[in-house]
C-alpha cells in the first residue's frame, strides 16, 4: 500500500461569513497525481494553500510528509515545490537569475542544468521572465518549483491561458516528473486534462468535498459510464 503523504482531517476556513472550506477530509498517496476541480470560488485554491502551509485552517488538522503544517512549516517547505498561477518576480530578472535565486533558498538542490535541459529552457536563460510567452513563463515557473527536488509538487491551474500546443507541451514536462514518482497535486478548469492525466479527481463545491475517485469511476458512478469528466463537472461541480 502506498504511503499517505498528505492528510486533511475536517479542515475549515472562513472569510467573514463565507465558509471557503467546509469540513474537508482527504488523503493523498505518494506518487499519485490528484486533480482538484470546482467552479470559481468553490474553495480549490484555499484548499491547496492550506495543504502548502501558505494559509492556516481555522479548524482541523493538516499533515504533510508525516509532519503537522502548523508545527513544521519550514521543514515542509523544504520538501515541496509550488507553482502558483502568478509567480511574483522582479521585473528585471532573467530566467537563469531566477533559477539561481530560488535554488539558494533550499538546503536540498536538484541539478539546475538537468532542469533546464528537461524543460527546454536553454535558449531562454538570458531573457527576462516577463518578456517570455505565457507557455515559457509557465515552464519557468515549473522549473522554479523543482529546484529543491521536491517530494510533492503543487500546481495551481498550471495551463490556464495557454494555447492547446503549449498545454500539451507543459503536460509532457509535468509527466516526466510524474514518472519519477513525484506526488503532484493540481487544480484545473480543463476537464480533458484532468481526465487524461490524473489518477484521482477531487470535486469541491461550495467548500465541501463532493467526491474523490478515479476519473472513469466518477463517470461510471455519476453518468452510468456515458460521458466525460466535462459532463461530471457541469452536473455535479457547477449545478
Amino acid at each position: 500500500m502506498k504511503q499517505t503523504v498528505i492528510e486533511l482531517n475536517n479542515i475549515t476556513k472562513s472569510y467573514g461569513d463565507v465558509k471557503a472550506v467546509d469540513g474537508i477530509s482527504l488523503e493523498v498517496k505518494r506518487g499519485e497525481v490528484l486533480g482538484i476541480i470546482g467552479a470559481n470560488g468553490a474553495g480549490k485554491s484555499t484548499t491547496l494553500e492550506i495543504m502548502m502551509g501558505i494559509r492556516k485552517a481555522d479548524a482541523g488538522t493538516v499533515n504533510v510528509l508525516g509532519m503537522n503544517v502548523d508545527e513544521a512549516s519550514n521543514q515542509i517547505k523544504q520538501k515541496i515545490g509550488i507553482q502558483l498561477q502568478q509567480t511574483a518576480l522582479y521585473d528585471r530578472i532573467k530566467v537563469k537569475e531566477a533559477l539561481s535565486l530560488f535554488s539558494s533558498y533550499y538546503e536540498s538542490k536538484r541539478d539546475l542544468q538537468e532542469i533546464i535541459d528537461t524543460l527546454g529552457l536553454q535558449p531562454y536563460l538570458n531573457k527576462y521572465v516577463k518578456n517570455l510567452s505565457g507557455g515559457w513563463q509557465q515552464r519557468t515557473s515549473l522549473a522554479l518549483a523543482l529546484v529543491n527536488d521536491p517530494e510533492i509538487i503543487f500546481l495551481d491551474e498550471p495551463t490556464t491561458g495557454l494555447d492547446p500546443q503549449a498545454r500539451r507541451d507543459l503536460w509532457s514536462c509535468i509527466n516526466r516528473y510524474r514518472e519519477e514518482g513525484k506526488t503532484i497535486i493540481l487544480s484545473t478548469h480543463y476537464m480533458d486534462e484532468a481526465q487524461r492525466n490524473c489518477d484521482r479527481i477531487a470535486i469541491i463545491k461550495k467548500g465541501k468535498l463532493v467526491a474523490c475517485d478515479q476519473p472513469q469511476n466518477l463517470i461510471d458512478a455519476y453518468l452510468q459510464g456515458a460521458g466525460t469528466m466535462e459532463d461530471v463537472y457541469l452536473k455535479y461541480a457547477v449545478s
